[in-house]
């Protein structure tokens, strides 16, 4: 029997990995405006839309607090087509202009945000170990630093499958899908 999640633990503070940020910008039709979703799409890439959309419409009452960093806008600079970039560009300024309106809310500063520190903790604690990409260890630290409650990703060959090893950090790494899973059982509650 499957173990379920009290209220009080569902993640409030997500912090968006920028794998998530590319997906919704490529499904936001889906995700935000309940367009169908195209079959020939992998059952993980439609358990995620769905996932999304579900999110999103029980956001607009739950106020989840999503996050992004700047470490996401330079990986977001860094995407080649120029179209895409700008796009995703923009998109992350409206997530940033969320975010920074949340942790202003509360007292919180997150441009002015102080990662060395906890930088060189993670590092030399050696919990960041099974990241191999510096962007990953990078956004997972400000993720910390942000006291996220959650890290959403789509990344599983990189990140989720590390995410036993990861809880450590006080985060739980999650896919979009396993996200909801957390939430549908109590989304009534915001309906």
């Amino acid at each position: 029997m499957e173990e379920r999640i009290q209220f009080e633990d569902i993640p409030g503070r997500i912090f968006l990995d920028t794998s998530v940020v590319n997906f919704i910008l490529d499904y936001g039709e889906q995700i935000h405006e309940d367009a169908s979703i195209p079959e020939r799409l992998s059952e993980r890439r439609q358990m995620d839309i769905n996932a999304l959309r579900w999110m999103w419409l029980t956001g607009q009452r739950a106020s989840w607090q999503l996050v992004v960093s700047p470490y996401t806008l330079r990986e977001i600079q860094n995407t080649k087509n120029p179209d895409r970039r700008a796009k995703l560009e923009n998109w992350f300024w409206d997530l940033w202009g969320y975010w920074i309106t949340i942790a202003e809310e509360y007292g919180e500063s997150p441009q002015n945000g102080e990662f060395g520190d906890t930088w060189r903790q993670l590092v030399g604690s050696g919990y960041l170990d099974v990241l191999k990409d510096d962007a990953d260890k990078r956004l997972v630290c400000h993720a910390v630093t942000y006291s996220c409650d959650c890290f959403c990703t789509r990344d599983w060959r990189t990140i989720l499958k590390h995410k036993a090893t990861l809880s450590s950090l006080g985060l739980q790494f999650l896919a979009p899908s396993e996200w909801w899973g957390l939430v549908k059982p109590y989304a009534a509650l915001w309906y």
